[in-house]
């Protein structure tokens, strides 16, 4: 039997604003995006690791998700998006995690 495991939204956001306040010390307040493209896998694959991946056809733009985000920011916005536009703010955080963890 797989046990799954279980994620505290609220211990989520303070671990994830743990982290961005460490980024925010050690690299300072900007970042800039020295790429913009990414290979987007696709959930189908990237959560069915017995699948067989020959190619990924689909790329994503951090340039892109970052203006989807900035968006999210306006008060009708932030009422009533869509918890899906959680998928702009992972690329960006790997991109970060991945830059400034050098």
């Amino acid at each position: 039997m797989v046990k799954y495991p279980v994620v505290n939204i609220a211990e989520l956001r303070c671990i994830v604003s743990d982290l961005l306040d460490h980024v925010e010390s050690v690299h300072g307040p900007e970042l800039r995006l020295d790429q913009d493209y990414f290979w987007d896998l696709g959930s189908e694959a990237m959560y069915d690791v017995t699948r067989k991946v020959s190619s990924v056809d689909l790329i994503g733009s951090l340039g892109d998700s970052w203006e989807f985000l900035l968006n999210m920011r306006r008060d009708d916005l932030k009422q009533d998006g869509p918890s899906l536009m959680l998928v702009h703010a992972a690329p960006l955080l790997r991109y970060i995690g991945e830059k400034v963890g050098k």
